[in-house]
């Protein structure tokens, strides 16, 4: 099949599931309500978490009518399935944080010895970067759970304002396709997802979808991109792991649980700090991260793009936990819109429940 016909395919098929998710949500408990005390959902209605849903249909549909393109092995589907089932009991039943990480640790850790297992490096080690790493088992294992855990729930937790995760997972996707690796189906469905929501939200991903999505992306970049050096997986994710890595320097420093939802993030903290950057909060996210991942494909002088997209993402990082651990804020800035003021939704969720 060729690029557009696929990414067409993609498209219709998730469109449909998603309908047919919204007329289904109300019955099945799947709204996401604005009722949030801490201030981290702005819009103003009810909207159906059933996105999460509809992707994974969609992915299934695809590989029983069509053969999945996905490199990825029986596990690995057993994973990201049961990653979604994870998110899925999240949305209606609103899982403990821990529950959550627990269970996600679980499936890490199969995933990380099932691929430490079948890894054969040809050289005796090799560089995680800017250190050289031994190629051995008791080495890679670590790396892999780490990998396998953490990023997914880095994805879950940037799922918090105006199609922010799901442009993040377009700017993958797109980095991977530069590089040689496209995935027309998988694109054409996370369009619809963005264009589902223009210009009011019909639909979230939830934490069926983000985490999901996160785990896929995972397995993804591990499969086609960690034998050209696993640094390039660093890049890829860049913004995700610089966010939380902020994050939690935050919450240490302020003597609060790591695991405490507010309103740390980098979303919500350009928007409170910074109110006339608000309409160019997510595009400014998207370009930074879209800078980091392109080291991906960028060679030569080139590549000053992605390392000025990592400083300036550093640096807004930096400045924003300054101000968090000088002012020891829990709650939303000046300039902060209350939570039940409505916003225009381009995206898969508006902000995100408890997935901290």
């Amino acid at each position: 099949m060729n690029f557009p016909y696929t990414s067409i395919w993609g498209f219709t098929t998730f469109a449909a599931f998603a309908w047919g998710g919204i007329a289904l949500a109300p019955s099945l408990g799947l709204l996401d309500h604005p009722d949030l005390p801490e201030g981290r959902k702005q819009h103003g209605r009810p909207v159906a978490r059933v996105g999460g849903i509809a992707l994974i249909c969609a992915l299934a549909l695809r590989a029983v009518l069509g053969g999945s393109v996905l490199p990825f092995s029986r596990l690995e589907w057993g994973a990201i399935l049961a990653m979604g089932t994870i998110g899925l009991l999240d949305d209606r039943l609103d899982l403990p944080a821990r529950w959550k990480g627990g269970l996600g640790l679980l499936i890490a850790l199969a995933l990380a010895f099932h691929g430490a297992a079948r890894i054969v490096l040809p050289h005796p080690a090799f560089e995680l970067a800017g250190v050289e790493v031994p190629a051995t088992f008791a080495a890679v294992l670590p790396l892999l759970f780490l990998m396998f855990w953490g990023l997914p729930q880095a994805c879950n937790l940037i799922d918090g304002a105006d199609g922010l995760a799901t442009g993040f997972a377009m700017i993958v996707l797109a980095s991977l396709w530069i590089a040689g690796f496209p995935h027309p189906f998988l694109m054409g469905a996370l369009a619809a997802c963005l264009l589902l929501n223009w210009p009011r939200a019909r639909l979230f991903l939830g934490d069926c979808g983000s985490l999901a999505l996160g785990l896929l992306l995972v397995i993804l970049a591990k499969a086609q991109i960690a034998g050209l050096g696993p640094n390039h997986i660093l890049w890829l994710f860049a913004y995700p792991i610089v966010d939380v890595l902020m994050v939690v320097l935050i919450r240490l420093a302020q003597g609060r649980s790591v695991i405490t939802g507010d309103r740390s993030h980098l979303h919500f903290q350009i928007r409170d700090r910074w109110p006339a950057m608000e309409g160019w909060c997510v595009p400014g996210l998207w370009a930074l991260a879209a800078l980091c991942a392109s080291e991906l494909y960028l060679n030569g002088p080139w590549r000053v793009f992605p390392w000025a997209g990592l400083a300036v993402l550093s640096a807004v990082a930096g400045r924003v936990a300054i101000l968090s651990v000088a002012r020891g804020r829990t709650a939303p800035a000046a300039g902060a819109k209350p939570a039940e003021s409505p916003i225009r939704l381009t995206g898969q969720t508006a902000m995100n429940r408890n997935a901290e």
